[in-house]
């Protein structure tokens, strides 16, 4: 698993690159033809990752359920009542990463078996096992990092 989670953390590490010198403006940005803006994909993996890996498994995740209905899925910028923190947003991005990997090496993890989970998304597939769910949320991860990256050209197109 190791090599799995040094893919996560290089992701997230890119994620943090690329929207690293961007003004608060452009990550809320929502580009024509987009649902989410920039600070939604970034809150929306932490938000993946910790309802996968550590909610699905009976264990506390690190954010609050404010945080967590403005960023899970079917969730949109559009609705929200106001802007989530988002210095908070991008340092959970980094410290929920670094935590989960500390946690896992830890044993925090070991004898929980609440999957498997049914994901209806794309991919239609179950998860069977922590480290499986580990490998799609990598998916996942990835995913949102070509759609930031996309997101990030229309927004700059739109200025």
């Amino acid at each position: 698993m190791e090599y799995a989670f040094k893919i996560h953390t290089q992701t997230r590490k890119n994620i943090a690159g690329l929207i690293k010198s961007l003004p608060e403006n452009e990550l809320l940005r929502i580009p024509a033809k987009h649902r989410n803006n920039l600070l939604w994909n970034i809150g929306h993996v932490v938000v993946v990752q910790q309802l996968l890996c550590y909610r699905s498994l009976g264990l506390p995740i690190a954010v609050d359920e404010a945080f967590v209905n403005s960023f899970k899925k079917d969730s949109s910028p559009a609705v929200w009542q106001t802007t989530p923190d988002i210095e908070f947003v991008k340092d959970n991005l980094i410290a929920t990463a670094d935590k989960f990997v500390e946690d896992y090496r830890a044993g925090l993890f070991r004898n929980r078996s609440k999957f498997p989970m049914k994901l209806k998304m794309v991919y239609g597939i179950t998860l069977a096992t922590l480290e499986e769910a580990i490998l799609f949320n990598n998916t996942h991860e990835a995913m949102h990092l070509g759609i930031m990256m996309s997101l990030k050209k229309h927004v700059a197109e739109d200025f």
